[in-house]
């Protein structure tokens, strides 16, 4: 789903700190940028192939699976020069709100790509190596992960296998674990009837993060 938009007064700080310190701002503005192209990648499960070098690498990949608009590549790449620039002293005033510019504007683009939402309903899922439910996995719990579409609506509801702890209604990223252990053939517990459900026939382990920590 489009994120909202920017915080309220995001806006106005950056360009009053742009004022006082253009480095300072600049560096807001980076880091926001790069954080937007995080949730992004965090999106699309491809945050882990990011090594944070540098900003067209990110665009890179989120390219390989959904359309970016296409003054973004262009406006991003005069941004981060502009920015190393202005973070080293050597452009004027002007250029200094210039460039602040593209980088509100980037911002604005990023936040305008639509990508999925994975939203935590349930994560002390009960979970069995048997159909009858006998043979409860100690080592793992089921984390239920509603699906949104970029445009909205439910996609699909699903339970997938995690050591780690989450909170009903946090918004995570799709991560999984490429090395450790994996788990087969899975039975959950189906609440609140406590039926048996099939889950899957073999799975990584989910590591999904609060957005809020990317």
């Amino acid at each position: 789903m489009t994120p909202p938009e920017l915080p309220f007064g995001f806006e106005t700080a950056i360009l009053e700190e742009a004022v006082r310190s253009p480095s300072v701002a600049m560096m807001r503005l980076s880091i926001e940028v790069d954080r937007q192209l995080r949730l992004i990648l965090a999106a699309t499960g491809q945050l882990y192939k990011y090594t944070g070098q540098s900003p067209d690498e990110a665009l890179r990949l989120i390219a390989e699976l959904m359309t970016v608009p296409e003054a973004l590549r262009g406006t991003l790449e005069t941004f981060w020069n502009l920015r190393n620039d202005v973070v080293h002293g050597h452009v004027s005033q002007h250029l200094t709100i210039r460039a602040v510019d593209y980088g509100l504007r980037i911002l604005k683009m990023l936040h305008s790509i639509p990508r999925r939402s994975y939203i935590v309903t349930d994560s002390t899922i009960r979970l069995f190596s048997d159909p009858e439910g006998k043979s409860i996995r100690a080592d793992v719990h089921g984390v239920t992960i509603k699906t949104l579409g970029p445009h909205g609506g439910v996609e699909h509801i699903r339970v997938h296998p995690t050591r780690r702890e989450y909170l009903s209604g946090q918004n995570v990223s799709w991560e999984w674990a490429l090395r450790g252990p994996g788990w087969g053939e899975t039975w959950y517990e189906s609440m609140p009837f406590g039926t048996v459900t099939f889950a899957w026939s073999a799975s990584l382990e989910f590591i999904g993060r609060p957005l809020e920590e990317i």
